[in-house]
């Protein structure tokens, strides 16, 4: 029995070898060239009163020429609210909204909150950083579709395989490093992200826990996505607490 054990537990670190589930991620070596400013907006998820300020406040930025907005979703979430933004119908958005069922999106604000920008700032741009999240289903339909469009060779599809392992590496771990994992994670997303536009402002919504630039994270073992941000991109960042 124990020969059987330690056979499986070097089987499992193998793999998670393989789909580069390090938990701790080190940022020392990624060189950005970005030089617009990134503003910051903690939430309370789900509360009325903040999503419509976050609603006004993105209108603001919208009319001043910003239109990529990164929120706390994975990848291909936003991929997919970016092929909503160009329907005549509602079904994708649907489709998510359902997707997320237990967790905390899952209420009539965030829904309203989406069909507005659409309304109001229909040039919007979606970036997804967080680990994936509902992989088994947004995850696997994003997949679906790239299949189903030849995509299977593109960037979209190999990203988006990654941050499905990074989900089922932080569902299956259920550890205090699976949070720091997941921190980590969403650092290494937003850079990837960040790197794709041309030194444009950009706001990012995220929990309130993420976005300080001087506070750890939920293990309280290593800084918040906010705090390992502004010392990568030394005086671009901005953060303000909605929550508060």
């Amino acid at each position: 029995m124990r020969k059987i054990f330690i056979f499986l537990f070097v089987l499992l670190s193998l793999s998670c070898r393989e789909k580069n589930c390090d938990i701790y991620v080190s940022n020392e070596n990624i060189i950005s060239q970005y030089n617009g400013t990134i503003y910051l907006y903690g939430e309370k998820h789900g509360d009325e009163k903040i999503i419509n300020r976050e609603y006004i406040i993105w209108k603001a930025y919208y009319n001043e020429g910003l239109r990529h907005l990164f929120v706390e979703l994975p990848y291909y979430t936003a991929k997919y609210l970016n092929l909503w933004m160009t329907d005549k119908d509602d079904s994708k958005l649907n489709e998510i909204y359902t997707d997320w069922k237990g967790s905390a999106a899952y209420n009539i604000n965030t829904l309203e909150f989406y069909k507005k920008i659409k309304a109001s700032c229909p040039e919007t741009i979606f970036h997804g950083t967080d680990i994936g999240h509902q992989y088994l289903s947004t995850g696997k339909r994003y997949l679906n579709y790239l299949e189903n469009n030849c995509l299977i060779n593109s960037k979209e599809y190999s990203i988006t395989k990654k941050i499905i392992e990074q989900g089922e590496y932080y569902y299956c771990s259920n550890n205090k490093n699976s949070e720091i994992y997941r921190e980590n994670k969403m650092v290494e997303n937003f850079i990837r992200e960040i790197n794709t536009i041309n030194n444009e402002n950009i706001m990012g919504i995220y929990g309130s826990a993420h976005t300080a630039i001087d506070k750890l994270d939920f293990s309280k073992s290593i800084p918040c996505m906010g705090n390992q941000l502004n010392s990568l991109y030394k005086g671009k960042v901005v953060s303000f607490d909605l929550s508060k």
